[in-house]
């Protein structure tokens, strides 16, 4: 009956966005990394992810991201934008929630290398995404993530997860709490934040996370919002 809350957190959900609905999830995310009093970068990244509904239970979706990086050294500072990110793919839903049974979903992705020159991948990339999801309660559900991801820079696939258990505080509010991360060398960062339900089809969101790893102090704060078009009764 109503956008579902698709954002802030890292993870994703299990389900598509229905048959003929066509969805923008847009956000703006500053992100700094410092280590120690030798290094820094603040990055402003303008995210956008596009959906589509061609099935009930499958959608087709690209990506497109926009990026602007300052690099501060002892030796001075360079700056550099454009568009980082670029990925087409899709999404299907195998299972809605029966009991007991928890929704599953898949997601892949290829990686485009339709960058700007600085951000340019070498090769093609591609992710795939299992995705599973409870309802634990009336208010409280559980979605977990398990991804392997090649970036197209010559790296081998990295495995990723993420845990998230949200939390409905009323029919308008949604907050969560988010723990993500690395699998090849184990890390957890934390992340959360609040969802807002402006009408059926437009929601914002706010979200903030630590990913201090490795000696770094790695903070961000995003805001978003997400709007649908539809014909659905």
């Amino acid at each position: 009956e109503t956008i579902p809350p698709v954002r802030p957190c890292e993870s994703i959900g299990p389900y598509t966005v229905g048959q003929s609905v066509f969805q923008v999830q847009s956000s703006f995310n500053y992100n700094q990394v410092e280590a120690g009093i030798d290094f820094s970068t603040k990055t402003l990244l303008h995210n956008t992810v596009i959906r589509y509904g061609i099935l009930e239970k499958l959608e087709l979706s690209a990506v497109v991201n926009w990026q602007t990086d300052e690099n501060i050294t002892i030796a001075g500072s360079d700056r550099n934008t454009g568009i980082s990110n670029t990925q087409i793919g899709f999404r299907y839903n195998f299972r809605a929630n029966e009991g007991a049974k928890p929704p599953i979903g898949f997601q892949g992705r290829i990686l485009l290398k339709a960058q700007s020159e600085i951000y340019q991948r070498e090769n093609l990339g591609a992710t795939f995404i299992l995705i599973t999801g409870n309802k634990l309660s009336d208010r409280f559900s559980l979605i977990s993530n398990w991804a392997l991801t090649w970036s197209g820079n010559g790296a081998s696939g990295r495995l990723f997860y993420a845990l998230n258990l949200s939390y409905s505080l009323s029919e308008k509010w949604g907050t969560f709490l988010e723990m993500y991360g690395d699998l090849n060398n184990f890390n957890a960062n934390v992340d959360t934040g609040l969802s807002f339900l402006v009408s059926e089809d437009v929601m914002l969101d706010a979200s903030t996370g630590w990913q201090g790893d490795n000696n770094l102090n790695d903070w961000f704060v995003d805001l978003g919002i997400s709007f649908r078009f539809h014909n659905r009764d």
